[in-house]
């Protein structure tokens, strides 16, 4: 027999049994306690990644969607934001209010639908700063219309006098991020010793696609965003310590289409194969990550996303034979640092 015996229930009998004012008062300051991990803050640790996002829109996912922070010279980096990007950020206890900054890829839904939540409640939580949406052209619309939708939640928390910042914080500005013609990156950050530098990807029709390169006290990240292996990025990813890159299974996701073929779903298997076009199979990424020189790769946004151990080593499978670094198959709320 399941033991049934849970804290909400444990909290419960002590709140309505007589006497236990101080058992009472103790379990309520535990729940109370700020469990903010303010180390991610702090400068000079080097360079953490925590991934709040690994899944991508597939049907029944159980992951959060596009999303990576990064905290490097003691300030919040997040690149995309995807839907559960708040609630993952606060499932790995970051201080989401310190949060004021984010790199769009581009703008399929799944890399900014969880955007209007996260400067809101940001906001609500007290953050004192303006909130930066860095991404490709379309930003303005983008942040625009998040203005609009979120614009009477904003009044009527100020009208309550929660939070006690400016109603003005409660929105987003938007920073666009062109990279000229002929050329393939622009530098868009550089501040603290942080440097980000946007790079042209390839998710075509999705154009500009970008990638994004942050250096930091002597370590090279790039975080791919959407996009098929190419040439195009090769000196983004060269001699990087890490690369955090989406991936697909060519040959699991052809398996699933026949799998939807035979059990009358047509359409939808049309769909699953239709995908491979703009993703970075899985093979192909090993071997451009080995030319590269990569340190480490790794692999999220993955597409079929693996939920058991058997999917996990065979959505890798082959990749060891390809590349010689370090592979992992990124989960929500991994947290690694360089």
């Amino acid at each position: 027999m399941r033991n049934r015996f849970s804290p909400a229930l444990a909290l419960l009998l002590v709140l309505i049994l007589p006497g236990c004012e101080r058992v009472q008062d103790a379990a309520l300051d535990a729940m109370a306690r700020d469990r903010s991990d303010q180390s991610l803050l702090q400068s000079g640790n080097g360079l953490r990644v925590i991934l709040c996002g690994t899944g991508s829109p597939q049907v029944n996912a159980t992951r959060g969607q596009a999303c990576t922070l990064v905290a490097a010279g003691g300030r919040l980096f997040l690149f995309d934001a995807g839907e559960n990007a708040m609630r993952n950020l606060e499932t790995s206890h970051v201080p989401v209010q310190a949060l004021s900054q984010v790199f769009i890829t581009h703008w399929h839904s799944d890399h900014f639908n969880g955007l209007g939540a996260l400067i809101n409640h940001g906001w609500v939580d007290g953050r004192r700063t303006p909130f930066l949406v860095y991404g490709p052209p379309g930003v303005e619309a983008v942040v625009g219309g998040l203005a609009q939708a979120y614009g009477q939640d904003a009044s009527f928390r100020s009208a309550h006098g929660l939070p006690s910042t400016s109603r003005q914080l409660a929105f987003a500005e938007p920073r666009r991020v062109e990279i000229a013609a002929g050329q393939e990156s622009v530098r868009v950050y550089d501040e603290g010793g942080v440097t980000i530098d946007a790079y042209r990807v390839d998710h075509f029709p999705v154009d500009p696609a970008y990638g994004y390169v942050l250096r930091y006290q002597g370590k090279k990240l790039f975080i791919s965003g959407d996009t098929r292996v190419s040439e195009r990025y090769f000196e983004a990813m060269r001699d990087a310590d890490l690369v955090v890159h989406e991936a697909i299974n060519t040959h699991l996701i052809h398996e699933g289409a026949a799998a939807l073929e035979r059990t009358g779903q047509k359409t939808r298997a049309e769909q699953a194969l239709h995908v491979l076009d703009y993703h970075a199979d899985t093979l192909e990424l090993a071997r451009m990550a080995q030319r590269a020189g990569v340190r480490h790769l790794l692999l999220t946004h993955l597409i079929p996303a693996p939920d058991n151990f058997l999917a996990r080593r065979l959505f890798v499978s082959g990749m060891a034979d390809e590349y010689s670094g370090e592979i992992t198959l990124g989960e929500d709320a991994l947290d690694l640092s360089l």
